[in-house]
């Protein structure tokens, strides 16, 4: 039974290995095989979406932010002095 489970996992681990490789240019079936691997289900809410999407997302919005506000006149912050924190040597030990 032990050799079974071996077997099934380098075969499965694999088959993985190679769907990745594959798709390595293709983000949207990189992320697909990606989800597979990990079990889970994709949405109709997440099933489209790639890294590419949400980069041209948040740089749209970026873009939209900084069109809104240019004429805004610019806030005066003033300058607070403020303590800087000396690293102990043995911080984590």
């Amino acid at each position: 039974m032990k050799v079974m489970c071996e077997m099934y996992e380098a075969k499965c681990s694999s088959f993985w290995r190679t769907v990745i490789t594959i798709n390595k240019d293709n983000s949207t079936k990189l992320w697909h095989a990606l989800h597979g691997v990990l079990g889970e289900v994709m949405s109709k809410v997440t099933g489209t979406k790639t890294a590419d999407k949400f980069a041209t997302y948040f740089r749209d919005k970026n873009d939209a932010v900084q069109a809104s506000t240019v004429s805004m006149a610019l806030s005066d912050v003033p300058f607070r002095a403020t303590p800087t924190l000396a690293p102990s040597v043995n911080q984590f030990g």
